[in-house]
């Protein structure tokens, strides 16, 4: 099968399953978080193989990756001092990445807000006023494990492959429309990407040695300092909080439901008995644990 009849096919798959879920009529009494775990699993059925026939390469989406990271260095101020320090601790973890052929790079952007994010081929950004909130370096590999996760699960690259696909195919003018049209069905589909990523990204930092208390603790905290997201009281509102938010808040714009606390949770508690290190000193030192291990930083889980 040629790219380009692939790719025409990838894009059949993709509109074929926007047409079925907009023409889907849920009864109204349905809840609608099981509407969305029925929704994600048609569009992950529909999605697989139109990806895996517009997969592009590790040189390609790191390429992607750093043209939008230079164009988001320029324009915002970063923190060398924190930089060294992030990036230490961020390679310490991503070596427990599977995706081995993906550089990874971290940047700390000098705003007062809490939020993280990566982009395609380990361009991992964090805001400053995300740091100011953590007290070990234990939460910081947690979050960084999060975003590691995003990459290496290719969720991040997967928003950008069809239209890089089909633009080098010379079929660029679909290309935004295909794009649109994936971007309206993942409404359901992201929020399970975050489950994928927290449990992915607590496996890492655990690998590295680290406390996976730390990222549920941080969870607590800036959840707790949010204030309580009332329930939706309607199925339009439930379907809005379902579509995400645009909130500074790291872990209110990562669906922070109950559910998810419990099962990292749940993961935690697999591990009972192991020795892990939190790193209260070298948060405040920004030394990272790869470079000098503090006494009385060792518990037990």
């Amino acid at each position: 099968m040629s790219h380009r009849l692939s790719a025409l096919l990838a894009a059949l798959l993709l509109a074929a399953g926007a047409a079925l879920t907009w023409t889907a009529r849920p009864d109204r009494d349905v809840n609608m978080s099981a509407v969305g775990e029925l929704w994600a699993d048609i569009f992950r059925d529909a999605d697989s193989f139109g990806l895996q026939l517009t997969r592009v390469s590790a040189r390609e989406e790191m390429d992607l990756g750093r043209k939008i990271a230079t164009r988001l260095v320029r324009a915002n101020t970063t923190v060398p001092m924190w930089e060294v320090y992030v990036n230490a601790v961020g390679q310490s973890v991503a070596r427990h990445a599977e995706r081995q052929d993906i550089r990874y790079e971290f940047h700390v952007i000098d705003a007062p807000v809490r939020n993280a994010f990566s982009l395609p081929g380990g361009q991992i950004f964090i805001y400053t006023g995300l740091l100011q909130q953590m007290t070990t370096e234990a939460e910081l590999a947690g979050v960084l494990g999060h975003e590691i996760a995003h990459v290496d699960r290719r969720h991040c690259i997967e928003r950008f492959q069809y239209q890089m696909r089909l633009k080098k195919l010379g079929l660029e003018d679909i290309g935004p429309l295909v794009q649109i049209g994936r971007a309206l069905l993942t409404v359901g589909y992201s929020q399970y990407q975050e489950l994928e990523a927290d449990s992915e990204g607590l496996r890492m930092s655990l690998a590295e040695g680290y406390d996976p208390n730390g990222v549920i603790d941080l969870f607590a905290r800036l959840f707790t300092a949010g204030g309580r997201i009332r329930d939706p009281r309607t199925p339009l509102e439930e379907m809005a909080r379902m579509a995400g938010s645009i909130l500074t808040d790291y872990f209110r714009s990562h669906p922070p439901t109950p559910e998810r606390m419990r099962r990292l949770t749940a993961l935690v508690r697999s591990h009972s008995g192991v020795r892990v290190y939190r790193g209260v000193e070298n948060l405040r030192r920004k030394i990272a644990r790869s470079r000098e291990e503090f006494p009385g930083e060792f518990i037990r889980l």
